[in-house]
């Protein structure tokens, strides 16, 4: 497989420890980061998967006011396309990496977040992205979520392009 030569010349990793680097800060000024629904960081790891980690670029702990640890896992990516194309690896890995990780023993629902950090997106994308992420909190069960996806459901080919990217 090719590399991009962002990867490869520096610039990946480089955005990578961009991303990595607020979480640092807050680790060291004892504060919150984005996606932590403002827990405080108490720990932030990188290249986590050897030790079990499905999405392993940025794993960060932090603690709630009440005390209660919640771990944020990140892949990270310079850009991000969302499509179904077969040459489209990115995205798929992101997609079974995130559901590895919720179906790990360990994780929490509704403490834990997993997800990507993203450099650049196209904006139709993220936002048919986004909205297929509320499909997902806003259903009980994942029968409700795929119901969304029939031919009487409230969810557009734009959404199910998404969802299908994953399984090629």
């Amino acid at each position: 497989m090719t590399q991009s030569s962002e990867l490869t010349g520096g610039a990946g990793f480089s955005f990578e420890a961009t991303v990595a680097a607020f979480y640092m800060v807050a680790l060291l000024g004892e504060d919150t980061a984005p996606a932590l629904n403002n827990r405080i960081v108490s720990r932030v790891a990188l290249q986590q998967t050897a030790f079990g980690e499905p999405l392993d670029d940025i794993i960060v702990d932090a603690y709630s006011n009440s005390g209660e640890l919640g771990r944020l896992s990140l892949q990270v990516k310079r850009s991000l396309t969302i499509s179904n194309a077969t040459s489209n690896a990115d995205f798929r890995e992101i997609v079974k990496n995130s559901w590895a990780t919720l179906l790990k023993e360990e994780f929490r629902e509704n403490v834990d977040r997993y997800g990507a950090a993203v450099g650049t997106i196209s904006e139709a994308s993220w936002r048919d992205l986004y909205n297929v992420c509320e499909f997902a909190r806003a259903s009980l069960t994942y029968q409700t979520f795929f119901q969304r996806f029939n031919e009487d459901g409230n969810a557009g080919a734009n959404h199910l392009r998404i969802v299908e990217a994953e399984h090629l």
